[in-house]
């Protein structure tokens, strides 16, 4: 039988992989949640304030949580996947209510 790349990789491996992975979905994140505050600052528009709030919840604070939750916690998966949809179901709904919020001219 032929050796494929995917077989000579380790399941420790692909976990690293993983996790290195996550920094890039919270970097974007951040980077969103700090272009949607500025965008606040300079207009002093409140709908702006909770698109940010809620990018931040959604895009940078799970990667973060996982981890505690994961490692420091040593938490079962199911009570993880629950935990870590609090922040993102907050964040959604934070960014849905930003943008329909009426906003005062």
């Amino acid at each position: 039988m032929l050796d494929t790349p995917l077989q000579s990789i380790d399941l420790e491996t692909l976990r690293t992989i993983r996790q290195v992975s996550e920094v890039i979905p919270m970097i974007i994140g951040l980077g969103i949640g700090y272009l949607a505050y500025t965008a606040y600052r300079q207009n002093q528009s409140r709908p702006m304030l909770y698109i940010a709030i809620g990018f931040i919840l959604v895009l940078f604070v799970q990667a973060p949580l996982a981890l505690i939750f994961t490692y420091v916690l040593e938490l079962p998966t199911a009570v993880l996947n629950l935990l870590l949809q609090i922040p993102e179901f907050t964040g959604l709904g934070l960014i849905l209510y930003g943008l329909w919020m009426p906003r005062r001219d």
